[in-house]
């Protein structure tokens, strides 16, 4: 049993949040446990959880962590120089046995052992391109029906490109029909437009001789 703790529930899990409480029942703190259950049944030392939220108000109770026998061995062996200042090792001066049991879990988190799978053996695989053979004859006689579709083809080609022109001739003469048609009207309107304004002027011409008459004739009798 790992010193310091009394007490634990069945089924946890890494990184799950527990919370720490005193032997009362109050509660100390929220925190994430760095131990599963099993390993707090077997560990006789080490980091159980990390405080993440403390709940008790502060000198409720009086400190007594680092109390414990591998606490206060890593404090003997910092005081001796054969740890850093921090409780980190040092190459050469740690002994051989701390470094091999001692685990710190604020610094080394053992990760899974990686395993390098050797390399997959390549195939080459050459592809040789199947070459098919065609009798003689059926290539004469395919190339017989190409020519043949190539002359349709050419054939309708002329036939097509040749009676565009045909319309565009008889647009054309349409075309001018058409302009000389609107010609022809307009300068017969402007010979009835011509003819209008001779009749206008002989009309007030004739009106004028009237009255003229007219006046002539009231003066004579006067």
């Amino acid at each position: 049993m790992i010193p310091g703790l009394l007490r634990y529930e069945a089924d946890i899990a890494v990184n799950e949040e527990v919370v720490l409480m005193t032997t009362k029942g109050e509660a100390i703190a929220l925190a994430i446990a760095q131990m599963s259950t099993v390993e707090l049944a077997t560990c006789d030392h080490g980091v159980v959880a990390k405080v993440k939220r403390c709940i008790m108000e502060r000198d409720t109770y009086p400190r007594r962590w680092g109390l414990g026998p591998m606490a206060l061995q890593k404090k003997k062996m910092v005081k001796e120089g054969k740890l850093g200042k921090h409780g980190e090792k040092i190459d050469g001066v740690t002994p051989a046995e701390w470094n091999r049991d001692y685990i710190d879990y604020n610094r080394e988190q053992p990760g899974p052992s990686t395993i390098t799978s050797a390399p997959a053996p390549t195939v080459e695989v050459t592809v040789h391109p199947v070459i098919e053979a065609t009798p003689v004859k059926k290539e004469e006689k395919e190339k017989k029906r190409k020519r043949k579709s190539e002359a349709a083809e050419s054939v309708a080609d002329v036939s097509m490109v040749e009676l565009p022109v045909a319309e565009d001739d008889a647009d054309k003469a349409e075309r001018k029909k058409r302009k000389k048609e609107k010609k022809e009207k307009k300068e017969k309107k402007e010979e009835d437009e011509d003819e209008d304004d001779e009749a206008r002027r002989e009309r007030k011409r004739l009106k004028k001789e009237k009255k003229a008459r007219e006046s002539m004739a009231a003066t004579t009798d006067e």
